[in-house]
């Protein structure tokens, strides 16, 4: 039988549904004659900003700050680095706060901003007394959860401060502490006085994960393509790819096409015929997309899970056109499926 797709080059696919069009998140280029602008000028980290709103966003820092006299610098790489403070301030990352800006109207990036910055302060406050039972296990294994990040989230502290397990390429699962105010990485040292080997740990994470987070699972039209759309109103959806023995009807007689853009979705094609081919032109921009806005964006990868493995399926965007890239085994799924 001749091959349905050969692996020599790549797959060309031209976007034909917008549900989030990519036009929506590439900046346009200015020229340099234009009359300069008393804005800040958007660094790469926030691209997703117009000027008037990259602008107000850093008002609002400045005006936390102001209010609370702490000094601050703003580095090129979304963090910001903060002067003496009893708050328990230092290095702060700003992309997720940014994100949930840019989904709101700039009456509210302040009130957004602040909420924002008295939760890390919270946290500390909270740190500080949960440090004192951090070594009893019996008091703390209740908090004990695990969560999906890629590499880069976790880079600048080191993976050898972190206990993981990889998922896929750059995706792994960390176990993480789950606060009243947010989640921090379980350390190693931390986790040497509870006598339990990771592998229970990461049982333990996912069984509290499991207890305290449900997934709302509904199909939906992607434009000519139908999906399942996994929410939850929480910050642990794609937890869903641990549980995914429990859900076969998100999976095809071919498995699925998985995308978990940020923290709050996660969406499923199942495969089961050619029409797969179809469906990638409109999966690959909303994941695309959807990672880029966030809030909490974790990975913009197609992934593909059949038997148990997951795989991703590399895929370049130039010029408004998807170049794809499937690996072997997927292609030689396609040709073993007849039109």
């Amino acid at each position: 039988m001749t091959p349905f797709l050969e692996r020599t080059t790549p797959v060309l696919i031209k976007i034909a549904y917008n549900i989030l069009t990519l036009s929506q998140h590439f900046i346009p280029m200015f020229s340099i004659f234009k009359r300069k602008s008393n804005k800040p000028e958007v660094p790469e980290w926030a691209s997703f900003f117009t000027p008037e709103e990259y602008d107000a966003f850093i008002k609002s820092i400045q005006s936390y700050f102001s209010e609370k006299n702490i000094t601050y610098e703003l580095g090129s790489d979304g963090t910001l680095q903060t002067g003496p403070n009893d708050f328990g301030f230092k290095t702060l990352g700003l992309m997720n706060a940014a994100q949930t800006c840019k989904q709101d109207e700039l009456s509210h990036y302040h009130e957004i901003v602040s909420s924002y910055f008295d939760a890390i302060s919270k946290t500390f406050a909270f740190e500080k007394e949960f440090q004192k039972i951090v070594t009893d296990y019996e008091k703390v294994e209740q908090y004990i959860c695990v969560k999906i990040y890629p590499y880069e989230y976790f880079a600048p502290i080191g993976k050898k401060f972190t206990i993981s397990q990889n998922i896929v390429d750059d995706l792994f699962a960390l176990l993480m502490f789950d606060l009243p105010d947010t989640v921090v990485n379980i350390k190693p040292e931390q986790a040497a006085h509870w006598n339990k080997t990771n592998e229970e740990l990461f049982e333990k994470a996912k069984e509290n994960s499991r207890n305290n987070y449900q997934f709302h699972l509904s199909k939906e039209k992607l434009g000519n393509t139908d999906i399942w759309f996994i929410g939850g109103g929480h910050n642990f959806v794609p937890n869903i790819l641990f549980e995914l023995p429990h859900y076969p009807q998100l999976m095809g007689s071919k498995g699925a096409l998985i995308g978990i853009p940020h923290r709050e979705c996660a969406i499923f094609y199942m495969i089961d015929s050619l029409e797969v081919t179809t469906a990638i032109n409109s999966l690959i921009p909303t994941i695309y997309g959807m990672d880029r806005e966030g809030p909490g964006s974790i990975s913009n990868k197609l992934l593909w899970y059949r038997d148990g493995k997951f795989e991703n399926q590399p895929y370049k965007i130039i010029d408004n056109t998807i170049e794809f890239y499937p690996t072997e085994n997927f292609l030689e799924m396609l040709n073993s499926m007849e039109e």
